[in-house]
């Protein structure tokens, strides 16, 4: 980890210096900004990193204080606060608001398609996925400042799960876009927000959940009630980081690129931090909570694909911007061989 937040400080050193100084009457301004991320409080030390980016990088003018899921919104309402200014900034999973935006079903990164950081990465910076849901967000008062993968969302399960009659008989939580997945193969899942979904497991009401990897399920101590760890991951989970349009274009241009940078540098410290401590933290699971990992049968894979190659094209029909962002993945993965 030592070795991560120094190649980040290096980075973000080295992006510092590309900034001139401010104009005089705008140095001494300091703009008080709250944001609220998906993850509970043991977890805030994630989003530190960038935090401090944007403070060192403005000489003090940016000031952001964190607030972990729920404490000011509801998790899955975050992007409809940064539209009202209720909140600053926002880290949040597309899922959440897939209906209100068609556009972020595929920001999500559409189940079974892209598969690894460097193709997020690829179809984002270098094929048209940043400009792309900058206008999709914009329609709705929200600046898109950019995506943050953090890992790869994983079943986990009071039961093991190998077979498609073994997830039918299981009752999920998972986000809209992924809820819609499940229910194409005849599984039941809705979405619960992520700090009650333990409860519910534990109390029955639930049977698993569909979130991130192991660092991401040990905020919440879903390894306690949901024991089993099913591979292969079902897709990336891809979170972004948003902002209220008005509070963006109140900051001046230099603040402005600075938070657009901050975004990107702390997408590349996100992935590496979180997939660096992934196998360490089952590890300790397995070790603490009898975590064990289970192999999905080929033929469940293969049911699920089938219904995510017909979900993309349910989320290409939903909307222009959402049937651009799909043909940019489709095309991306066709060359990599993953089709």
């Amino acid at each position: 980890m030592k070795r991560l937040l120094t190649l980040f400080c290096a980075l973000a050193v080295a992006l510092l210096l590309a900034f001139p100084a401010a104009a005089a009457d705008e140095a001494g301004k300091v703009y008080n900004l709250r944001m609220q991320v998906l993850q509970g409080p043991d977890m805030l030390w994630l989003y530190k990193p960038f935090v401090d980016y944007a403070k060192k990088a403005s000489n003090g003018r940016l000031n952001i204080q964190l607030f972990a899921a729920d404490q000011l919104v509801p998790t899955d309402q975050m992007m409809q606060a940064c539209a009202t200014g209720t909140i600053d900034i926002a880290n949040g999973s597309p899922g959440y608001w897939a209906d209100a935006i068609p556009a972020a079903g595929a920001e999500g990164v559409l189940p079974f398609g892209l598969r690894n950081i460097n193709d997020v990465n690829t179809v984002f910076y270098q094929r048209g996925l940043l400009e792309l849901f900058r206008e999709a967000y914009a329609k709705h008062d929200v600046y898109y400042l950019g995506p943050q993968m953090t890992d790869f969302a994983f079943l986990m399960a009071k039961k093991p799960v190998r077979t498609l009659d073994d997830m039918k008989k299981m009752k999920f939580r998972a986000v809209q876009d992924m809820s819609r997945l499940l229910g194409n193969v005849g599984v039941s899942a809705q979405y619960v927000p992520a700090a009650e979904v333990y409860l519910q497991i534990s109390t029955g009401i639930l049977d698993g959940v569909l979130y991130g990897g192991a660092v991401a399920a040990d905020g919440f101590s879903y390894q306690k009630v949901a024991p089993y760890f099913m591979v292969p991951a079902l897709k990336p989970a891809m979170d972004n980081m948003i902002m209220s349009m008005k509070t963006f274009k109140s900051l001046p241009p230099d603040l402005q690129e600075i938070m657009e940078l901050a975004a990107r540098a702390h997408n590349l410290y996100v992935q590496t931090a979180n997939w660096a401590l992934e196998f360490e933290t089952r590890e300790r699971m397995k070790k603490n909570d009898g975590l064990q990992i289970v192999e999905m049968s080929p033929e469940l894979v293969a049911s699920l694909t089938e219904a995510a190659m017909k979900q993309w094209e349910e989320v290409a029909a939903t909307d222009p911007l959402a049937k651009k962002a799909v043909d940019i993945i489709k095309t991306y993965c066709k060359e990599a061989g993953y089709l």
